[in-house]
Order: C-alpha cells, then sequence, then structure tokens
C-alpha cells in the first residue's frame, strides 16, 4: 500500500523516472524553462526546488549533492574495465565507453549546468530571507497550457522566476 507517500510514479520504473526528472531539472537549469506534463511539471519543480535550495550556500558538500542529479558523461575506455570491476555482480553495469581523446574533445554541458546554477542560478535567489515565509522555495512557476493534441495530457510550463 502507498498510503501517505508523496511523489508521483508518472507510470515509469524507478530507474526511468529518475532519469526522466534528472534530464528534466537539467533542462530546466539550462534554458530557464521547460515544456512537459503538469504532473511531470509538479515533481520537477519539487526536485528543481530543493537544489536552488542547496546551491545557494556554495560548499562542497552541496555541489556533491547537486551533481549526483546531473547526468554524466560517458567513461573512458581506460577507466572501463575499473568500472565494471566495481559492480561486479551486474554484468549490464558498464556505462558507453569512449576513447580519452575523445572524451576530452566532447562538450560536457554537466560542468557548464552546474556553473550556472551555482554561479547564475543561485545567486538570484539569495536575497531571500530565510526566516520569511517562502524564503526557502518558489523559485518556479508552472503555467498550464492547452492539453496536447495526440493524448489530450495535460500540459504545463515549468520556469525559473525572475
Amino acid at each position: 500500500m502507498r498510503h501517505k507517500v508523496g511523489k508521483r510514479k508518472l507510470n515509469k520504473p524507478t530507474d526511468q523516472r529518475m532519469a526522466l526528472l534528472k534530464n528534466q531539472v537539467q533542462a530546466l537549469f539550462m534554458h530557464e524553462r521547460v515544456v512537459t506534463t503538469e504532473a511531470r511539471a509538479k515533481e520537477v519543480r519539487s526536485l528543481a526546488e530543493k537544489l536552488i535550495t542547496r546551491a545557494k550556500v556554495d560548499n562542497v558538500a552541496n555541489r556533491q549533492l547537486v551533481e549526483r542529479y546531473i547526468q554524466k558523461p560517458p567513461v573512458p575506455s581506460e577507466t572501463k574495465e575499473a568500472y565494471a570491476n566495481r559492480k561486479a555482480k551486474n554484468p549490464y553495469a558498464v556505462r558507453k565507453s569512449v576513447t580519452v581523446k575523445k572524451w576530452r574533445e566532447m562538450a560536457h554541458p554537466e560542468r557548464e549546468i552546474l556553473e550556472k546554477l551555482f554561479t547564475d542560478i543561485a545567486p538570484r535567489y539569495a536575497s531571500r530571507a530565510k526566516d520569511a515565509p517562502g524564503g526557502n522555495g518558489g523559485y518556479t512557476r508552472i503555467v498550464k497550457m492547452p492539453a496536447r493534441r495526440g493524448d489530450a495530457a495535460p500540459q504545463a510550463v515549468l520556469l525559473l522566476v525572475e
């Protein structure tokens, strides 16, 4: 029974749901707006506001907590075996690998997203008093849109508040 469990399942298994939420949070931080369904927007808002609150205080612990919700790039092939041995019980644990040269040349948007979050987005909301009502939170807004044409799913735009 799921009594008093506050999260939405979004009709997905946990790993797919977390990947979806991480991707949408990244898109929100990168573009400062995301068009999605209302249920997804409400879940993404919850996660994004927690991450912004953490990012308001820039220290190592908060950076590590926020990094958990930012997707990682492929692993260089020379570390592929070490990564596979880390989870030897699971034969599918090896992530997509690339050569080290390609890996260094690749764009790493997760670094850009982290820097934007800690240097652009979080300082916008730093002036909010922690003791005031709404001091931690209220960084996003959900604006409802007409239903999607294909399946009539209720759509919404998730925005970062100025």
